[in-house]
């Protein structure tokens, strides 16, 4: 993403799931990565601390953050900042603990459903070349989890509206997060 249009919220959200998912990264890592100040940074961090996502505190020696999930929210912030911070919340929280989707079962699942309805179709136009016997067993459909009712059980005060707001920051962000007709499911990837 163009380091010139990324806003406050999206930045803020991919600090934190790499603050979350690498093991040695300092705050020249992330300047360089992000291609901010050491003033951005300071001020990212404590909106992520304020938000009650994380604490972060700094190991001179090692040249590393060292994260910590033990903060709370400033209850002191209000207007603007207040809900900038509720919704950095509810968003970090989704990307901690929503659901993801294993793309590489339901890829596997498409190939075996494509080969199991190829053999079917195989076998009707020619049963004794391809006898019925030989068709392999339909693959079961994998699990999906129902992140609608997830982001509820989170945050059950929230609205749909409000839902679809959050959904569609995570997209922005690199949280591809959609719905599929084909599975009338939400499908949650990976980070991009």
């Amino acid at each position: 993403m163009d380091e010139n249009k990324r806003s406050k919220m999206t930045r803020q959200l991919q600090i934190y799931y790499t603050l979350t998912h690498a093991r040695i990264i300092g705050p020249g890592d992330i300047m360089k990565d992000f291609g901010i100040s050491r003033r951005m940074l300071q001020r990212d961090l404590k909106d992520l601390r304020d938000a009650g996502l994380l604490n972060i505190s700094y190991d001179r020696a090692a040249d590393n953050y060292i994260t910590t999930y033990d903060a709370s929210f400033d209850e002191t912030s209000q207007n603007r900042r207040r809900q900038h911070l509720l919704r950095l919340y509810r968003i970090g929280t989704l990307i901690r603990n929503l659901g993801q989707t294993d793309m590489e079962e339901l890829h596997m699942y498409e190939t075996l459903l494509e080969e199991y309805e190829d053999a079917v179709l195989e076998s009707g136009k020619d049963p004794e070349q391809n006898p019925p016997e030989y068709i392999p067993d339909k693959p079961e459909r994998p699990e999906l989890a129902d992140l609608k009712a997830e982001y509820y059980t989170f945050f059950p005060d929230s609205n749909e509206r409000t839902r679809q707001r959050d959904f569609e920051e995570m997209n922005r962000a690199g949280f591809r997060i959609y719905y599929s007709r084909k599975y009338r499911s939400f499908i949650y990837e990976y980070f991009e």
